[in-house]
């Protein structure tokens, strides 16, 4: 079988992955694909390592479009770093950060997630 980094992406990939490729909606995924976000350098005569990001799904669709997907639950400041990084040597790719929210309706991408949470929260507080 298959090993996930975490729960989210097993499940991402059971909801969304699967079905799209059971319905034929999906054409292709591949797992795990590595992307440099900076090549090495030399810095004061020492060796500066790459900086990489993995992509937990790269999603191929029935028309040819693809999306670079992570799975999101709480980013941290690396990954927001990272994903910035990725917008700006990758600028063609459909890069997105998914979230699951039952209260939402499932799969949401993480953005609008906090726009929904931010409305509620400021509802909640009138």
């Amino acid at each position: 079988g298959i090993v996930f980094d975490s729960e989210m992406e097993m499940r991402y990939y059971r909801d969304v992955v699967c079905v799209g490729l059971k319905d034929g909606t999906i054409k292709d995924c591949k797992l795990q694909v590595k992307y440099e976000l900076q090549p090495k350098f030399k810095y004061n005569g020492n060796t500066i390592l790459p900086i990489h990001y993995v992509a937990d799904f790269v999603i191929t669709y029935l028309d040819n479009s693809v999306i670079v997907i992570d799975t999101k639950g709480l980013p941290d400041q690396t990954a927001r770093i990272k994903k910035k990084m990725f917008h700006y040597k990758y600028p063609d790719l459909d890069y997105r950060w998914m979230a699951f929210s039952a209260i939402d309706g499932g799969w949401i991408e993480y953005d609008q997630l906090q726009k929904a949470r931010a409305k509620r929260k400021k509802l909640k507080n009138k």
